[in-house]
C-alpha cells in the first residue's frame, strides 16, 4: 500500500499565495488620546468583527452615557493593553475584502512604542495618522507621518479627531 507524501513547504509559493489575497493592510498612529483606539473599537463594530456579548459588556461604560457604547473599551479593554498600555494588534474583515487575520491594526500613542507603529507600518497598505483638533499636530504625530514614508506606505490619511 502506497503512503501519500506531505508536499515540502515552499516559501517563494506562500509569498505568492499572501500577496494574492484580498486584504488590506492598514495601521493607526498618533499621539496619546487621539481617538486610535476609538477608530479601532468603531470599525470593529461596525464590521461585525466582535461578539454581541463583548459589546454588551462595554455598553454605558467608559466615558458614556446608559445604553451607549464607547468603542475604544473594544480595544483598550484587552487585558495586555490595560496591564501594560501597549497596543494590541486585531483583525478586521473589510467587505468585500476576505481573510482579513493577517491584517495588524496597530495603535501606538506613548512615544517609547514608535518602534511598535514602525513594525506595524512595515507591512501597511495604508496608513492614518489622528490628530486631536484640540492639540493640533504633536511631535509624535510628525514622527509617525515620517516614519510611514521612510517604510513606503502608499496611501497615508490624516484624520483630524474631537473637532468641535
Amino acid at each position: 500500500m502506497a503512503t501519500l507524501a506531505t508536499p515540502a513547504f515552499s516559501i517563494e509559493e506562500f509569498l505568492l499565495t499572501e500577496r494574492e489575497k484580498d486584504l488590506l493592510r492598514f495601521s493607526t498612529a498618533g499621539s496619546v488620546d487621539d481617538g486610535k483606539s476609538t477608530l479601532i473599537g468603531r470599525l470593529l463594530y461596525d464590521t461585525q468583527s466582535v461578539y454581541e456579548d463583548q459589546v454588551k459588556s462595554i455598553e454605558g461604560k467608559g466615558t458614556t452615557a446608559p445604553g451607549q457604547i464607547d468603542f475604544a473599551l473594544l480595544t483598550d479593554g484587552l487585558r495586555a493593553e490595560r496591564e501594560q498600555a501597549s497596543p494590541s494588534t486585531l483583525p478586521i474583515a473589510t467587505s468585500p475584502r476576505r481573510d482579513a487575520s493577517s491584517s495588524s491594526p496597530i495603535r501606538p500613542g506613548h512615544e517609547q512604542y514608535t518602534r511598535n507603529m514602525a513594525t506595524g507600518a512595515s507591512t501597511a497598505d495604508a496608513a492614518i495618522v489622528l490628530i486631536d483638533a484640540s492639540k493640533g499636530v504633536q511631535i509624535q504625530s510628525r514622527r509617525h507621518a515620517y516614519i510611514a514614508s521612510l517604510l513606503r506606505v502608499r496611501h497615508v490619511l490624516v484624520a483630524v479627531n474631537k473637532w468641535t
